[in-house]
């Protein structure tokens, strides 16, 4: 599907979309995978161009830079089977999205030629033709490319196809032995995203369990564990109970998960030989960081190559306030999730019981994918009324699920023209050494291939903002009625229409600019600095707004930390 293992499951699975499998399905002209081609040999050619280089030279140092073994394997899959073609064509001057046509991984099924690179200088759409027909009969005479080939059931790509393929069908830890949907597992929907299992043979041991005397057994996998010498009594008893303990639950979309595609990936000035090392961890966590989100974030970051900025989120404030709830947090985001997705299968990987667990701090947010695909309309949007039901459902399976005392922040869909408005005329990642690209010019690229994150609010042409976001606004005026029909056993509500927005207003009065909060890779997403910011601002929110909400400090947080230090970590 690309010319290099890390690009191919990256860029077609991510980059170009929230939800690979589901565009794959509705996408024209090559979708995702010629996406992931195109920028692939654009980089290849810069590269060789940075580093005074050949093209060959430019294709090994890719490879040579990937972790060994599957990784670098599916690489060299990958050059074997296209690397010829390519290196022909780019030492011919082709433009990277002719190349990828030349070798059938770029289509012209519409009729349309979808660049992302710009065309070659007075070419008409004649001599385009051509020049394309010309550059794929050498690509076949030459090296004999497998056309039609899938590049899935190449050696080594196959089994990222299939962990790709893994993403899209289960949100629930993949190494959970117990089955309480915790895990001592880090990635695969592990600790990662939630607290981390401190005993996977024990399906009653697991984080935000009430204690169950913890005088041996760390019962809720807080660290905390031990009798008191003095008193007899255990340290639970001693300092927790008692202190209104909250964990942590993220519903959400990719927003809420933290999706970050790191742009040195794209950006060929910062290409070092370190620059992939971490890609199985972060291809295993689906390109999404919940440990550093507003949400669910506990960790402070370490790999300023591929992710920076500061962190705060709700969970570590509460935390913060009481250290019985360490490692009580869930993070249940899906790239792509929307209502219907949500109310069907996703909310019901919350994992909590009503009677021997501790009440949560619910975050429900789905800001965006019921009025963003990749289609050319308006037909597959949410209506309205879709939406309503669909979160009725979702509310009442929380409120049936959860602890009493509960509370749960419900965001409303954003308003994502400020994405065009602020980003349409800066370069991508990927047009920063030639200066050649803008987000605008990304945008059209994405809708060419129709698979788009957004097609409505990443889009040039204002009237198809506009519309999407009067969409957005009808469906927050139905979940506001929701919200005012519904009556509440366990969860107290809170609405907050477009937390985007005001995360933005605040960030602007204070001299910033909205583009420094956006993911430069796709042009989409709140990066770190969004998320952390957004954190600081619904906990803000409460303390000023809802002082009910906060629960007390312990009292014996510096006598937990003095005798248990970390905690056992995450």
């Amino acid at each position: 599907m690309t010319l290099s293992a890390v690009y191919f499951l990256v860029l077609s699975f991510s980059l170009v979309s929230l939800s690979s499998c589901a565009l794959q399905r509705s996408s024209v002209n090559g979708g995702s995978t010629c996406a992931a081609c195109t920028i692939v040999v654009g980089l290849v050619g810069q590269l060789a161009e940075y580093h005074n280089q050949t093209v060959v030279e430019a294709m090994e140092m890719i490879c040579k830079f990937l972790p060994e073994g599957l990784y670098r394997r599916a690489c060299q899959s990958l050059l074997e089977e296209y690397g010829a073609a390519v290196i022909e064509l780019l030492e011919d001057r082709e433009t990277a999205d002719i190349v990828c046509l030349a070798i059938d991984l770029c289509k012209r099924e519409t009729g349309q030629v979808c660049h992302l690179f710009p065309l070659p200088h007075h070419v008409d759409s004649q001599s385009l033709a051509r020049r394309i027909d010309q550059a794929r009969m050498k690509a076949q005479s030459g090296f004999h490319p497998s056309l039609q080939l899938d590049p899935c059931k190449l050696p080594g790509v196959s089994e990222i196809c299939k962990l790709i393929d893994r993403f899209a069908d289960d949100h629930l830890p993949l190494d959970d032995i117990d089955g309480d949907r915790f895990s001592k597992m880090e990635t695969l929907r592990g600790s990662s995203w939630r607290g981390k299992d401190c005993d996977d043979l024990d399906s009653h041991i697991y984080p935000g369990r009430k204690s169950m005397g913890d005088a041996e057994i760390d019962t809720n996998c807080n660290g905390i564990v031990g009798t008191d010498s003095a008193t007899r009594r255990t340290y639970e008893e001693m300092w927790c109970n008692g202190t209104q303990q909250y964990g942590t639950m993220l519903l959400g979309d990719s927003v809420g998960a933290h999706f970050h595609i790191p742009p040195a990936w794209a950006t060929v000035s910062e290409f070092n030989e370190h620059i992939f090392d971490h890609v199985p961890f972060i291809v295993e966590n689906e390109l999404d960081w919940p440990q550093f989100s507003s949400a669910t974030a506990f960790s402070n970051i370490s790999w300023l190559d591929v992710i920076d900025g500061p962190v705060h989120s709700l969970y570590l404030y509460l935390r913060e306030r009481n250290r019985c709830n360490h490692r009580d947090y869930q993070n249940i985001g899906v790239n792509g999730a929307r209502s219907s997705s949500m109310s069907d299968e996703i909310v019901k990987g919350l994992a909590r019981d009503k009677e021997h667990d501790h009440p949560l701090f619910i975050i429900h947010e789905l800001m965006g994918n019921d009025v963003c695909n990749g289609h050319p309309d308006m037909s597959h949007m949410t209506t309205p009324e879709e939406f309503y039901t669909n979160n009725k459902k979702i509310f009442e399976y929380i409120d049936e699920h959860v602890p009493p005392n509960s509370h749960m922040l419900v965001y409303g869909v954003v308003d994502g023209r400020v994405l065009f408005d602020s980003l349409h005329d800066r370069l991508i990642p990927a047009g920063k050494f030639r200066k050649d690209i803008t987000y605008a010019d990304m945008y059209d690229y994405l809708n060419c291939l129709q698979i788009s994150p957004c097609f409505g609010w990443m889009n040039t042409n204002e009237t198809w903002r506009n519309r999407t976001t009067q969409q957005g606004r009808e469906l927050n005026s139905a979940l506001m009625q929701l919200l005012d029909d519904m009556t509440f056993t366990n969860v107290e509500v809170l609405f907050i229409e477009d937390v985007i927005h005001d995360v933005i207003e605040e960030w602007e009065e204070k001299g910033g600019k909205t583009w420094q909060l956006i993911e430069p890779m796709d042009g989409f997403h709140p990066n770190q600095l969004g998320n952390s910011l957004a954190a600081q601002f619904v906990w803000s929110k409460l303390k000023n707004e809802h002082p009910n909400w906060i629960p007390p400090i312990n009292p014996n947080n510096k006598a937990i930390e003095q005798t248990f230090g970390d905690q056992g970590g995450y």
